[in-house]
Parts: C-alpha cells; sequence; structure tokens
C-alpha cells in the first residue's frame, strides 16, 4: 500500500533511513506507510497547514477593520476574495496586499466596513511546497525520525511477542517533545484571530 499523496515521505525515503535495503524487510512496509500517514497529518495538525500546498476556502464577519487573519500559511497565493458578495480584484497591491509568512490580507483602499455575519470570503492556497521535494527537509526530518523512533521501538518491545500484523496498532501517543521544538518555527499561530 502507498503512502497517501500528502504524505511528505515516501516508503522508500523512510526504508533509506532505517537502512533497510530494496528488497528487504518488506512484510513492515505496511507499517511503514501506516505510521507515515498518521503521524504525517499529527505534523499537520501541529503546524495548522497541510504542508503540501492545499487550496482553503474561509469565511470571516465584517468587522470595521482593514485586516484579515488567514488560518493557514504561508500564503502561496489568492484565487479569490469577495466582500458581501462583490470580487475584489485579486491582483496583488491594487486592492489588497498579501503578508503570506504570517497568513494576513491587509486592504489597501477600502476596509472590511460591512459587519454582516460571514460577509468576507477568501479562497486561497497555503503550503510549504507543490510536491514532495519542495517541503522543507527540517519538516521531512521531523517525520522520519518520529515514525523511526516507534518502528523501532514496536520491533524491539512488541515482535516477539505479538505476531508482525499487530504492530499495525500499536501507536505512540504523544509527539516527542524534541520534534514538536523542530516543528514550533513552522507552527500557524492563531492568537487574537477569530
Amino acid at each position: 500500500m502507498p503512502v497517501a499523496a500528502s504524505t511528505i515521505v515516501t516508503l522508500a525515503e523512510i526504508r533509506l533511513f532505517l537502512g533497510m535495503k530494496v528488497g528487504e524487510q518488506t512484510g513492515r512496509d505496511d507499517v511503514l506507510t501506516s505510521l507515515l500517514d498518521e503521524y504525517n497529518g499529527d505534523i499537520e495538525n501541529f503546524i495548522g497547514v497541510t504542508m503540501i500546498n492545499t487550496t482553503y476556502t474561509e469565511s470571516y464577519d465584517g468587522d470595521d477593520t482593514d485586516w484579515i487573519f488567514l488560518e493557514h500559511y504561508p500564503i502561496i497565493s489568492v484565487t479569490s476574495l469577495s466582500i458581501d458578495g462583490t470580487a475584489l480584484s485579486i491582483v496583488t497591491d491594487e486592492d489588497f496586499y498579501i503578508y503570506a509568512d504570517m497568513g494576513e490580507i491587509k486592504l489597501d483602499s477600502t476596509t472590511f466596513t460591512s459587519t454582516n455575519y460571514k460577509n468576507v470570503v477568501f479562497v486561497y492556497v497555503a503550503g510549504y511546497g507543490i510536491a514532495r521535494a519542495n517541503v522543507p527537509k527540517v519538516l521531512k526530518n521531523a517525520l522520519k525520525t518520529w515514525v523511526a523512533r516507534v518502528f523501532k521501538a514496536e520491533v524491539v518491545d512488541f515482535s516477539q511477542q505479538f505476531d508482525e500484523s499487530s504492530l499495525a496498532h500499536i501507536k505512540s501517543q504523544m509527539m516527542p517533545w524534541d520534534i514538536r521544538q523542530k516543528l514550533e518555527y513552522f507552527a500557524c499561530k492563531s492568537w487574537g484571530r477569530k
């Protein structure tokens, strides 16, 4: 079973990281795939953005300001922005400015003055790369390290007591603190948002 398309590390990459030779120990590939997909999702939940670029649609209440803080970043591009059903030009620097690394949008000449409920709608792309190869190495290494630790611990601790298929059901419950520290830089902060 192949890893999910949104998972940033391939099965071949984790096997190489673990020092497994091609064709060796392939009976554990399903366990590795399961760990990669699960922990990839945990990392994405922690940093607040899908690591492979993803399109998001978000609605906000107009609040009489000219700033909006999007939920996901870094922002790659804005596809559309409408206020009260009226589309604004998506030409950057004409109607709004994008602060991509912070996930902030500032209107140039108007404000989000209408205070209607969910009247400001953004469609945008956020993420760290259009393909696995574009994702920062620190994110990929964090995933590989976490999977390797859990996989090695499961093999050592449980393979002698249980059959190999049971390994897929034994998971680490928490993200290791050193991996969490590496990911802090990438985490989207939502203080004061919404």
